[in-house]
């Protein structure tokens, strides 16, 4: 049963723009999710900010807002990609850093979004969701954790 709601409630997440997570935008209407009548509630936005990072690709922005169902929670994450560096970006890593009521870390998770990015082009609405057994985080920070260009070589972030 999880695995079949992380798959419809991923699907319906990612159907989410990141404007949704904005104050000034009301909040869309509740999903219904394509399984055994599953009500999605009101996505609710989460505190979210970027943390510093160095190198070719930026996180201009990074709005979250989660969605609860049966005790678990959908996060949605809508980003803002730019490419300051001189080579092309297929794929970039991103770190999730998911912090408690009292400002400890509760989980660190990652995602990759396969992208398209040449230098000196921004990138609006890449969009990830996961899955959590917790409720929903009381901030989130993001940043970049590894990139793989166009020609296949890697870069990784240092270890914070």
């Amino acid at each position: 049963m999880r695995l079949s709601f992380l798959a419809a409630a991923s699907s319906c997440a990612f159907s989410i723009l990141g404007a949704a997570a904005a104050a000034a935008t009301p909040p869309p209407p509740p999903i219904v999710a394509p399984i055994e009548g599953l009500h999605l509630g009101t996505a609710h936005p989460i505190a979210t900010q970027v943390a510093s990072q160095p190198g070719p690709i930026q996180i201009d922005g990074c709005f979250s807002d989660g969605r609860g169902a049966e005790g678990l929670t959908v996060v949605h994450h809508a980003l803002r990609l730019s490419n300051h560096g001189d080579r092309p970006i297929t794929a970039v890593r991103i770190r999730f850093t998911f912090y408690d009521a009292f400002d400890d870390v509760q989980a660190t998770r990652t995602n990759i979004a396969a992208v398209s990015v040449d230098p000196g082009q921004t990138l609006d609405r890449v969009n990830v969701a996961e899955l959590s057994d917790a409720g929903p985080p009381a901030r989130i920070t993001c940043s970049v954790d590894a990139v793989r260009y166009a020609d296949g070589t890697l870069a990784r972030a240092s270890a914070p």
